[in-house]
């Protein structure tokens, strides 16, 4: 009886256990017995009294304390009603608090951020860190054409401050809903939490084990089961992406941040304004690359299509999902092919059969000269992709070329020193100083160099890296102004929420940072294919794209239509998609998929920027 008893007694403290609504049914079934106990002690005094009618008196007394006054009989009947009123007022009271405390439990686990999400079609973003404003300020760009957009963010950060945090850093939202769940990344539970089977793309920013770590989870998750979706990541450790690519298979794209921001700084540095182009491209605001259906196309050649669309730029064909980046001018096109272009909206590139005059008299037909040149360039401060840049510089600059470099510490010096350039064209010459030292950099910096390249040194305290950055870009501003010459200057920021530091720069400037790789993971998460674009333009290797001299395309001073720009650009084997003017005492105009039947004046120092191969 005992051992009945305890079990009992341990499967209504389990059911109770349940929540809420085990309690409120707990005070149903109370209120149930002592009214059928009223109810029958009542009748065994009055058998002739209606049972029934007992049962559902003491039942409204129980309910309504107020109806005791109201209420006459004998002594026995008034002393029921009188415990019915007094058991109702107990469990009344009770039944308020079980549903206020139950509310008050719900509120608090949305609060925390652990309620399901039901949506369908969303992004998920794995983890947090700082670039992660830059890639919601990129995705809800892209989303302002769909409807309901949906980014769900799943982190160890409590979900209230990371509403707080996306308020105080995003601009607007728009028309894009915004839902943080505070969880595990490396937890199924939570991965489900967010609906991940449901998601059109993962992006995970983690450092690279912890980005590994998720992948262990994700692959494990409904997402894996479907065909559709992929998942992408930044990777900091060029010898971490094979493991995490036995991971993710076919479904994961990685970005090397290393080696996408080195041939960033390397191209961008020897062709001022190229920044603007970059950072075009890889945002969803302006003008973008988009992927057209060329299927009205089919059997026609590839340079009979470039001069087809007045308002977007053809550079190359998605065949079989490779891409085919400035392919021969004989090409053709064939069934199931998409073009690759550039426009300002994929909706806005319409095909123009019109025929527009070319003005021959303007074309200049003669072949380019190499793009390889002697130069002298300066580079202040270390971290780790300053040797990566001194080496790929050499894909780019001919003998004779000098690279003088100003570093912190001897070890960064000796560094330096020891690559092995034995079959290089450049000339490399170290120094040691305070690299944000007026003193120094007026005994270094002098005429002969044209382009230098700020690094963060990544020997100081990262509160104290981009101020350092800073303090250089300033003395570099007034030792150009004393000095009366003009530089071209790289500038790095490793912070991505100091990237305002921009406005301090011009066109020909650029802010390297994590900033640019992940506008590039955002572009890829909605896009999986733009990865090999990307990939193809950054490498020293095919089709990059070039800022070359205008008198080498046409004859300047002219009024000339960007048709007639395009149709010598063709003749050259390579891409117009846009051009840069120089304007006294302004900054460079860089305009980027202009409208090709504006007629524009093109002066000696103006340039046209092409993809091609040289």
């Amino acid at each position: 009886m005992k051992k009945f008893r305890e079990k009992l007694r341990y499967s209504f403290d389990q059911f109770l256990s349940k929540g809420t609504v085990s309690l409120v049914l707990s005070l149903f079934l109370a209120i149930f017995l002592i009214v059928f106990f009223i109810g029958l002690v009542l009748y065994a005094f009055n058998p002739s009294s209606d049972f029934g009618n007992l049962i559902w008196v003491s039942f409204m007394q129980t309910l309504d304390p107020g109806n005791l006054s109201g209420e006459t009989g004998t002594i026995l009947y008034m002393i029921m009603m009188t415990v019915a009123t007094i058991v109702g007022i107990f469990i009344t009271s009770l039944f308020i608090s079980f549903i206020l405390s139950g509310f008050q439990n719900r509120l608090e686990k949305l609060s925390r951020g652990r309620s399901k999400v039901i949506e369908k079609n969303h992004t998920l973003i794995l983890g947090w860190d700082n670039n992660i404003y830059v890639i919601l300020e990129e995705l809800i760009e892209a989303n302002k054409s769909i409807r309901h957009p949906v980014v769900v963010i799943l982190s160890d950060i409590d979900s209230i401050e990371m509403n707080h945090l996306i308020r105080d850093n995003v601009r607007s939202t728009f028309n894009t809903r915004i839902i943080c769940r505070t969880g595990s990344i490396y937890k199924s539970d939570d991965l489900d939490m967010c609906s991940i089977g449901e998601a059109k793309s993962v992006i995970i920013i983690e450092n690279d084990m912890n980005t590994i770590k998720s992948l262990l989870v994700v692959v494990n998750s409904d997402f894996y089961k479907k065909e559709t979706g992929h998942v992408c990541a930044l990777m900091y450790d060029c010898l971490n992406i094979s493991v995490a690519k036995n991971i993710g298979k076919e479904k994961l794209e990685v970005i090397y941040l290393k080696s996408a921001i080195t041939r960033i700084i390397t191209q961008t540095c020897l062709q001022p304004g190229l920044s603007y182009v970059y950072n075009e491209l890889l945002e969803f605001k302006g003008d973008e690359i988009y992927f057209y259906n060329a299927e009205k196309l089919v059997g026609k050649k590839f340079s009979e299509i470039v001069s087809l669309f007045a308002n977007a730029i053809v550079f190359g064909i998605m065949r079989d999902n490779v891409p085919l980046i400035k392919p021969k001018m004989n090409t053709e096109i064939k069934p199931n092919d998409q073009l690759i272009m550039i426009a300002e909206d994929e909706d806005t590139a319409k095909l123009d059969y019109e025929e527009h005059p070319i003005k021959e008299d303007l074309l200049i037909k003669e072949k380019h000269l190499t793009s390889r040149k002697t130069e002298n360039i300066f580079i202040i401060g270390f971290n780790r992709k300053t040797v990566s840049v001194i080496e790929e510089f050499n894909n780019y600059l001919d003998s004779g070329s000098k690279i003088k470099v100003l570093v912190n510490t001897k070890d960064y010096c000796d560094e330096i020193r020891n690559l092995d350039l034995s079959a290089s064209n450049l000339e490399i010459e170290t120094f040691i100083g305070d690299t944000y030292s007026r003193e120094v950099l007026d005994g270094l910096v002098n005429d002969d160099f044209k382009y230098i390249i700020i690094f963060a040194n990544e020997n100081v305290p990262v509160e104290d890296q981009d101020s350092q950055t800073l303090l250089t870009l300033l003395h570099l501003r007034d030792i150009e102004e004393k000095k009366a010459t003009k530089f071209d200057i790289i500038t790095e920021i490793s912070d991505v929420r100091n990237s305002e530091i921009v406005d301090l720069a011009k066109v020909d400037d650029f802010i390297i940072s994590e900033l640019m790789a992940n506008k590039m993971l955002a572009q890829i998460s909605e896009n999986r294919y733009l990865i090999d674009i990307f990939n193809h333009l950054l490498s020293e290797e095919g089709s990059e794209i070039y800022l070359k001299p205008a008198e080498n395309y046409v004859i300047c001073g002219m009024e000339v239509d960007f048709y007639t720009i395009s149709y010598s650009a063709v003749m050259k084997g390579e891409i117009a998609i846009g051009y840069k003017k120089l304007s006294e005492g302004l900054l460079p105009q860089v305009v980027l998929n202009p409208d090709k039947s504006d007629n524009i004046i093109l002066e000696k120092g103006d340039c046209i920027i092409v993809i091609a191969e040289d």
